[in-house]
């Protein structure tokens, strides 16, 4: 009798574990029971299907995955392997599978949910740091708002050190303040004070071209050139940095700022200071949000941005001040137009924590592993591997935030969760930020969706969020784990390959040694103060509830909507019974029309053509568009231009 939640009851498997059928490339086909053995193939290599996954046909690829199975595990010479699923293969699948289904023990004890000194090797030590207090701020008006009164207590000699994806100068921290500064305007008047200001500036390969109009909302150039060079003439020191691999880009948005007044405190999250990003928990759009400009006569501006910033003070705050220095002190020259700045100093290291609270802190980042960097060439995956502990560790529920839930390294572990009972929460963007790729968007989710729900489909719930009032969309752009109440992850790393192989990001994990009791499913339980808090608050925004009705995570579960149904801003979907068909050609053709209509464009699309090697002459009157058609494999160029897969 099979004892795994996956294969137990299956009539197939039950008779091929009694020696009583078989399947095959001929018998049993398109059984169910194909894809369960799949998913447990899976389980023992994530790489054994890499074509087509746990489709649920049993051809060649899934054939030659179970003769390696039985050669590598069960020891069958190679010349004796036949075509076929038998009992043997059966028996050891469901021997594997139970003790992956097996939840682990219970913990609370940070050293079982960070990872260990081992585990994070030779990036920082220690692993990870306690005694630190992280506030969470759940979108961006309450990071804005703290951010605004940690730099208003400088003073000459005291020291700010940024870094992200995009800086717009105009932006304010305090819109709802008449007369309140941009934010360009705000460290400059600290420059002019006697604060030390550097930042590090995302140049991509547009803002370090001379080619920077129009503004382009989903690209950072222009936004990013003006600020840097609003900086610099002022005395300030400011870099773009286009120090990223094929495709790449530098995604960390995090910000140091030490005074002398109240000591050194640092933000990390997903939230840069630019325009459409200011919001608060209501989402009603008010007139003092700033928004993007239209772009080709289209309006791109979004009505409403969820997202999440930590501030951190305690010995953390050296770790990830030492993330930037890192980045700032390389040798290698940033970029075309700025040169190897002066070397920020050891000694400016943030000094004593000045506040101490109950969260153990870990520094996660991702830096891609070729060679972009000399302090470590081979790259750096601590987000990756910190999401893969905890997502093992799951016993109860898994609640994620993402702006893209596109394929990534996570996937399995996900689904595995899901198929050993953890309820798995997904809120992710309804539609991508760039209203061309909306279709590609929507492709890639459900195909990571797909495979997250395909052991366990009932034990995954998928979210987004729209306007309370309206069907407008509320977008999602949180990079935001929370498990069982007592591990949060949160930073600028998406679920998707590009920020967990290729651009560079930054990420907490946060474990609340402040343990209080509480219950999931009405079972006694030990949660995180912060990390529940955090939780509650979240869940009440997005329902429009009291938090306290949140307190049991599966007592809130039942609370969310159901079957496309919605509740305050919180709108069910149903996991997608299909990929949705893309047109890979057209989609192409006209995301290299919209580069045509960018100042210098023949110098712009050489770089994102630039791999094809295509033998066409960038000239005036050139439709662009007609390239697409040049290219033998669009699906593949924009899967590999928007989310890059760097294997090391």
């Amino acid at each position: 009798m099979l004892t795994s939640a996956l294969f137990a009851g299956d009539p197939l498997l039950e008779a091929i574990a009694q020696d009583q059928d078989r399947i095959s490339r001929t018998g049993h086909r398109t059984d169910p029971a194909v894809q369960k053995v799949q998913i447990a193939l899976l389980g023992w290599d994530p790489d054994c299907l890499p074509q087509f996954g746990a489709d649920g046909d049993y051809g060649d690829e899934t054939a030659g995955a179970v003769a390696r199975f039985k050669v590598e595990v069960l020891g069958v010479p190679p010349a004796e392997v036949i075509d076929d699923v038998g009992p043997l293969t059966v028996l050891k699948l469901d021997e594997m599978r139970a003790e992956a289904e097996r939840p682990p023990a219970e913990s609370v004890t940070p050293e079982d949910w960070l990872l260990t000194d081992a585990e994070m090797g030779a990036f920082r030590s220690p692993a990870f740091t306690v005694d630190n207090l992280v506030l969470f701020f759940v979108d961006a008006e309450a990071y804005y708002t703290t951010l605004s009164s940690q730099l208003d207590v400088l003073a000459a000699g005291d020291q700010v050190l940024l870094a992200g994806w995009r800086f717009s100068p105009e932006q304010m921290l305090t819109p709802a303040v008449p007369g309140s500064p941009g934010y360009l305007d705000r460290l400059l008047k600290l420059r002019a004070d006697g604060v030390e200001v550097r930042a590090l500036l995302y140049g991509s390969q547009f803002s370090t071209l001379p080619v920077r109009r129009p503004r382009v909302p989903t690209l950072p150039s222009k936004d990013n050139f003006d600020f840097r060079t609003g900086l610099v003439d002022a005395g300030a020191q400011a870099i773009l940095d286009a120090r990223v691999g094929d495709f790449g880009s530098h995604h960390q948005k995090c910000a140091v700022v030490q005074g002398a007044a109240e000591g050194a405190c640092a933000f990390v999250g997903g939230i840069d200071v630019c325009l459409d990003r200011w919001d608060n928990a209501a989402h009603v759009d008010p007139p003092i949000r700033q928004r993007e400009p239209d772009f080709l006569g289209m309006q791109i501006s979004l009505p409403g941005w969820h997202d999440v910033q930590c501030a951190v003070f305690g010995p953390a705050v050296g770790q990830i001040w030492q993330n930037l220095v890192q980045r700032w002190n390389d040798p290698t020259r940033p970029s075309r137009i700025d040169a190897t700045p002066v070397p920020i100093s050891p000694t400016s290291q943030p000094g004593p924590p000045t506040t101490q609270g109950t969260q153990a802190v870990q520094v996660l980042r991702t830096l891609t592993c070729k060679g972009v960097y000399s302090f470590l060439p081979g790259g750096e995956f601590t987000v990756t591997a910190a999401y893969r502990k905890a997502i093992r560790r799951a016993r109860h529920y898994i609640y994620i935030e993402d702006q893209y839930l596109w394929p990534s390294p996570l996937v399995d572990d996900l689904r595995d969760a899901a198929g050993r009972g953890v309820q798995v929460i997904l809120v992710t963007a309804r539609d991508f930020d760039a209203p061309g790729l909306k279709d590609v968007h929507k492709a890639l989710r459900t195909e990571a969706i797909q495979r997250i729900a395909s052991a366990a489909p009932g034990n995954v719930h998928c979210f987004h969020l729209e306007q309370s009032a309206t069907t407008r969309q509320i977008y999602v752009h949180a990079k935001l784990m929370i498990v069982d109440d007592q591990y949060a992850a949160a930073g600028s790393a998406n679920l998707n390959f590009r920020s967990h192989t290729t651009d560079s990001e930054l990420h907490l994990g946060v474990f609340d040694t402040d343990l209080t009791d509480g219950s999931v499913g009405g079972t006694p339980h030990r949660s995180g103060v912060s990390i529940r808090e955090l939780r509650t608050q979240i869940w009440g925004e997005h329902l429009n509830e009291d938090p306290s009705l949140h307190e049991d995570p599966l007592v809130g579960l039942g609370r969310m909507p159901t079957a496309g149904g919605k509740t305050g801003h919180l709108v069910h979907f149903p996991v997608p019974a299909q990929v949705p068909a893309v047109e890979w050609r057209e989609v192409l053709r006209e995301l290299l029309r919209s580069i045509q209509e960018m100042e210098n464009w023949q110098l712009l699309a050489p770089l994102v053509l630039g791999p094809l090697a295509l033998p066409v002459e960038m000239v005036p009157g050139l439709d662009l568009g007609t390239v697409a058609d040049l290219i033998p494999d669009p699906e593949g160029f924009l899967r590999r231009l928007l989310n890059p897969n760097t294997v090391c």
